[in-house]
C-alpha cells in the first residue's frame, strides 16, 4: 500500500482498548496496524473532501471523549 510515498509519520498513543480493536480489526482484513488506521485517515479525508464540511461533521467530539489521554 503506498510504499513509495511514505514520507512522514504520525505516532498516536491509544489506550488498551482502543490498540485491541485496532489490532483485532487490521488482522480480521489482513493488514497491518500502520495500514488499516491510514484506511480510517483515507476514509474521512474523503468525506470530508466530498462534504466540505469537516468541523461540522466532525468537530472535535474527540476532545470530548479523550478521557485518556
Amino acid at each position: 500500500m503506498y510504499m513509495n510515498d511514505k514520507k512522514n509519520r504520525i505516532t498516536l498513543r491509544l489506550t488498551d482498548e482502543q490498540f485491541n480493536f485496532v489490532k483485532a480489526t487490521s488482522d480480521t482484513m489482513g493488514v497491518s496496524p500502520s495500514d488499516f488506521l491510514r484506511m480510517v485517515v483515507n476514509v474521512t479525508m474523503v468525506a470530508a473532501q466530498k462534504n466540505k464540511t469537516f468541523g461540522e461533521i466532525y468537530g472535535r467530539e474527540n476532545d470530548k471523549t479523550n478521557k485518556h489521554d
